[in-house]
């Protein structure tokens, strides 16, 4: 019988991305200079996090695949960040060791929004002389992945990357943008760019759930669904730091033991575990450009369909203590039908509340918990129809 011990993997030292004599601090005006401008769709639920909150969240633990704790926030071992690349006792890390999240991760997810220490950063590394171009690659972090409309996607934490790889004069010439188990390559002259001290950033359009990045606004098909960065929401531009050695760390960043075909709501790996996208941004540049075809022709598709596109709920609201109770009616025509209903009460820029409402009624009511009540109430809603479709948004009015 092969223990733990016997397949213990090495800490792996961190790797050398720059050239050796390179001042880090040099990579990180770099990374600064070009590093992406995010914006996020109205009903956008979840901002950037930092990866402190897996290991400062109360309730939050890493154990192996056989439910045996390692060690938990506030316990004995206590859980860390330094812990991932030194296992308490000697025990050896591997492939199927996992974050397990506190319960109310929707709660958690949201109060350590407004906690600047639980601020997400862009996570930037520069990897030299892969293929023929130098490459700025950044990483961002989200705490729940909340895509789950139709009962399955969602998970646990979810890694996000964008990547610029540089050519003459260390200006950009091609980019990519990682979208679910893929994604889609450009070059630099078919992005939207902003110029913002001192430096050219490209524009990243973030999809509401799912968390997937766009090079453009709008309706995204895919093999098995569709995305919808409108981009009309809060903007993100965060600070870039860069990744300590828990990058090297072979477990899975969220809970995998609901996973459906060993797959589908899997915890993501850590970066430095995501096959070409670490090893090599040039093969993986090149992989996600022989993705184009794939991706013009789902804009082709969302220009034929858009006949069908559900129409916008009606929606009442009002406020009781705290409570938010939202009347919704869907507005069904022949071509134009809604199925789901997507629900967000906003406190500012923030969302505060959310639920997906699957199979609605042609009209309903929902009654939402809030913690805390806004000042003022904001409430949005969407439809999506059986093929996930999406509507314009609309604003509740006040009841």
């Amino acid at each position: 019988m092969t223990t733990r011990a016997e397949t213990r993997q090495t800490p792996v030292a961190r790797t050398q991305e720059s050239e050796p004599g390179t001042d880090p601090s040099e990579d990180l005006a770099l990374l600064e200079r070009h590093k992406p401008l995010l914006r996020f769709d109205r009903q956008y639920d979840y901002q950037l996090a930092s990866v402190l909150g897996m290991v400062e969240n109360a309730g939050n633990l890493l154990r192996t695949a056989d439910g045996e704790v390692i060690a938990r926030v506030g316990g004995n071992p206590a859980l860390t960040l330094d812990l991932l690349t030194a296992y308490p006792e000697g025990g050896g890390s591997r492939s199927d060791d996992c974050f397990c999240q506190s319960p109310d991760v929707l709660g958690d997810a949201r109060r350590m929004e407004g906690d600047p220490r639980f601020v997400g950063p862009f996570y930037g590394r520069v990897v030299r002389g892969d293929g023929a171009r130098d490459w700025l690659q950044y990483w961002f972090w989200l705490y729940y992945n909340p895509k789950n409309l139709f009962g399955f996607g969602k998970h646990e934490g979810d890694w996000e990357m964008i990547q610029l790889g540089l050519g003459e004069a260390r200006q950009p010439e091609v980019l990519a943008y990682a979208q679910h188990d893929s994604g889609e390559a450009r070059a630099a002259d078919d992005v939207e760019w902003v110029e913002r001290d001192g430096g050219r950033h490209p524009v990243v359009y973030v999809s509401p759930l799912s968390h997937a990045s766009y090079f453009e606004a709008g309706t995204h098909p895919y093999p098995v669904g569709i995305d919808h960065p409108y981009g009309d929401g809060p903007e993100s531009w965060p600070t870039v730091e860069p990744f300590g050695d828990w990058v090297h760390w072979p477990g899975r960043w969220g809970n995998s033991e609901r996973v459906i075909a060993g797959r589908i709501g899997n915890g993501p790996p850590s970066p430095s575990r995501q096959s070409s996208k670490w090893k090599s941004p040039d093969a993986f540049q090149r992989k996600m450009g022989r993705r184009k075809f794939r991706a013009v022709l789902g804009r082709l598709l969302h220009r034929l369909g858009k006949r069908f596109y559900p129409n916008p709920p009606e929606l009442r609201a009002r406020l009781e203590e705290r409570h938010c109770i939202i009347s919704y009616r869907l507005v069904n025509t022949r071509l134009r039908r809604s199925r789901h209903l997507y629900l967000t009460v906003h406190d500012g820029e923030r969302v505060i509340a959310s639920r997906a409402v699957r199979c609605a009624g042609d009209s309903g009511t929902e009654v939402l918990h809030l913690s805390p009540v806004p000042g003022s109430l904001e409430v949005l809603g969407s439809t999506w129809n059986r093929v996930r479709q999406r509507s314009d948004l609309a604003e509740a009015a006040q009841a």
